[in-house]
């Protein structure tokens, strides 16, 4: 059965604007509501806001929504923006179910990547132990320092430095304990002596002495730093590899939103969830730069679906099986012709379903991490957007 998780925020606004002007329903109530003003908000991560107008007279706690469309059932997971206006909500996930289980699904047809290239794992973490942190990678680090600072000093953090750092080279208790346990780490207000501790954020009284917590603290402020956040770096093939540190000279990397609402869409899940993307694209130009050898797996081949963002992508593969050489973390190339241009994509081999049957091809699960043209990404993105938008009912 077809169904589709959105969360890309574009995507999500496109299926907000259809249902404008039809009532939804909070489920288990008779609470209806009318979509209104729904538009995307700049940040860390965009996000998708609508106000809701109750056709009665009370508005209820909505924080899930339900429309049931001509072919589709429509169901919307909202959070509140502020508490102080009842009507702004945050749209985190849409679920679109069709009501007929036999409904087909939405398929890619007439596009084709050509000059498919694979090249085996490259393991990192040796590289780093032997060698250290080479001209290459020392190149990579200060391009990923400078775009997570950035960002962040774009977005209204405060931010003193951005650093990172390899596990093989951990020093201090408080490493050594973020190494072995793979967790991240938020002090909020050295000063005060206040810890991020929800989820699974590292509890530092449950593993460090207080003589320990508190010698570091007093480093810390030393130094006038106030908060620090740490969040751990993971190769391809999920082996933890180092970490990268944000320090400020102010609390709670001096944003509003992690001082006052630190669990809001636009707090700590929207730091953790933009640095966890922007690491994945570091780790793999880490790797990308020492591959030493391509081989051409297949000429041309046709895509089977993409993800909505379009960094997600399914190719047939019609070649014999080598998955045995190129287990998922492979590196990957290949090259889409968009409007008469060659865009050709880097990314990481996900996966290999293989055939259930002979008449089947196998079917190649790639993580695009990057294009030879700026757009390439964005025009895959779109394209999945209109595929999912026009099902829609």
């Amino acid at each position: 059965m077809k169904k589709y998780r959105l969360t890309d925020p574009k995507t999500l606004l496109g299926v907000l604007n259809k249902l404008q002007g039809i009532p939804v329903t909070l489920p288990g109530t008779e609470f209806k509501y009318i979509i209104e003003g729904a538009k995307v908000e700049k940040g860390l991560n965009l996000s998708t806001n609508i106000n809701l107008t109750p056709l009665q007279e009370q508005m209820g706690k909505p924080d899930k929504l339900i429309a049931i469309l001509k072919e589709n059932k429509v169901e919307l997971l909202i959070k509140q923006v502020n508490p102080f206006q009842n009507d702004l909500f945050d749209v985190i996930e849409i679920h679109i179910e069709p009501l007929e289980r036999s409904a087909p699904r939405a398929p890619i047809k007439n596009i084709s990547v050509e000059k498919i290239q694979l090249a085996e794992t490259v393991d990192i973490a040796t590289i780093l132990s032997l060698y250290g942190k080479t001209s290459i990678i020392t190149q990579t680090i200060n391009s990923f320092q400078s775009h997570i600072e950035n960002t962040l000093i774009q977005n209204n953090y405060f931010i003193k430095k951005v650093n990172v750092g390899f596990f093989y080279a951990a020093t201090s208790p408080l490493l050594e304990h973020l190494s072995q346990l793979k967790t991240s780490y938020f002090l909020r207000d050295a000063h005060r002596k206040i810890f991020y501790t929800d989820k699974s954020f590292f509890k530092p009284d449950t593993k460090m002495q207080p003589r320990e917590i508190d010698s570091m603290l007093g480093n810390l402020l030393l130094n006038n730093i106030k908060s620090v956040l740490i969040v751990p770096l993971f190769t391809t093939s999920n082996v933890i590899l180092g970490y990268v540190e944000i320090t400020s000279n102010m609390p709670n990397l001096g944003n509003d939103f992690l001082a006052d609402e630190i669990d809001s869409p636009n707090g700590m899940p929207a730091v953790i969830s933009f640095l966890e993307s922007s690491a994945e694209d570091f780790i793999f130009n880490l790797e990308l730069a020492y591959v030493k050898e391509w081989e051409q797996v297949a000429g041309k081949e046709t895509i089977r679906d993409l993800s909505q963002d379009g960094r997600g992508i399914g190719i047939f593969f019609s070649g014999k099986d080598i998955s045995d050489k190129y287990p998922p973390g492979s590196k990957v190339s290949f090259d889409i012709i968009i409007n008469n241009q060659i865009y050709a994509f880097l990314g990481n081999l996900k996966g290999w379903k293989k055939p259930s049957s002979s008449g089947e091809k196998s079917i190649l699960g790639l993580r695009i991490h990057s294009c030879n043209i700026a757009n390439g990404i964005e025009l895959l993105r779109a394209y999945s957007s209109k595929i999912i938008l026009n099902e829609i009912k």
